[in-house]
């Protein structure tokens, strides 16, 4: 969830613990962004694809564990059968 170019952007005030701000600022500085907006943005960024990928996660392991003997036989099957065909073509 980068943020497009050329994107508007929002002006938005927050109040952040102390250290935050400081470790915010360290990170900045080593990574070569050039403001704390910048670097906040990168983070939350950074924040909002992993919570995106956990949502993800969680919704495939739900599915996987709904499935029924039947489905989880057919789905084996199906796993073995791609492997043997990616071999085969690897050789």
């Amino acid at each position: 969830m980068a943020p497009r170019e050329g994107s508007r952007k929002i002006r938005v005030t927050a109040t952040l613990d102390a250290d935050i701000v400081k470790a915010l600022d360290q990170a900045a500085k080593q990574h070569g962004v050039s403001s704390r907006s910048r670097a906040l943005e990168a983070a939350l960024a950074h924040w909002l694809r992993e919570q995106m990928r956990r949502k993800i996660e969680t919704e495939m392991e739900a599915y996987y564990r709904s499935l029924t003997p039947a489905e989880k036989r057919e789905n084996r099957e199906w796993t073995r059968f791609v492997a043997r065909a990616a071999s085969r073509r690897r050789d």
